[in-house]
């Protein structure tokens, strides 16, 4: 018992005297006062105008278009208005509605389609040479308004020589005069109108 009591008062005075190591604490921090400067915020702004649009390409020309040359034989004014007894006797068709007629257009009508007369065998076997000239008298719209024997030429059987004649027979002119009706024109124009004007042209036989 006196042993134990002992041993207790040893570990008293051990941890009584024993020298304690100091703790080691952390060293503080001192913040020093710092300046924050905070510089004006500067606004910017930015233009809304659009862009400028691009420079337009200049197109280069290609020389794709085909160039028809025309060359177009009409009469004088004063004979597509002659009226004899051979161009009475020998025309069809009026005028159904009234339309401005020009004796001298800027252009004159220009044949878009042609018909040729269709003959009878009698006609095709004989052995007529002829021209005949048809006056048309086309509307604004390049239809055949009025069409008439102008003047009819009977060739000899060489073709060189002829002779006016107011008939040559088989039917050929009646044909005629149905084929002419038929024939479609581009309008004359005058002052950037279309107009109905005169114009002449042949068809032959036996050439």
């Amino acid at each position: 018992m006196g042993s134990i009591i002992v041993s207790q008062l040893l570990l008293i005075a051990i941890f009584r005297f024993w020298p304690v190591s100091e703790v080691l604490k952390e060293p503080e921090i001192v913040f020093d006062r710092q300046a924050i400067i905070v510089q004006e915020m500067i606004i910017t702004k930015q233009a809304n105008a659009p862009a400028s649009p691009p420079k337009p390409q200049t197109p280069i020309p290609v020389p794709n278009d085909e160039v028809i040359d025309e060359i177009i034989d009409f009469p004088e004014f004063e004979d597509l208005i002659t009226f004899d007894l051979l161009s009475l006797e020998n025309s069809t068709g009026q005028m159904g509605d009234e339309e401005r007629i020009s004796g001298n257009p800027d252009r004159i009508p220009r044949i878009l389609r042609i018909v040729e007369p269709i003959l009878s065998e009698e006609a095709k076997k004989s052995d007529v040479k002829a021209l005949v000239y048809v006056n048309f008298l086309v509307g604004s719209r390049g239809d055949v308004k009025e069409a008439y024997i102008a003047e009819i030429r009977l060739y000899d059987k060489n073709g060189e020589e002829y002779e006016v004649v107011k008939s040559i027979g088989y039917g050929i002119l009646e044909a005629t005069l149905e084929a002419a009706y038929k024939w479609r024109f581009r309008p004359a124009m005058e002052d950037g109108e279309q107009v109905g004007a005169y114009i002449q042209e042949a068809f032959s036989f036996g050439f």
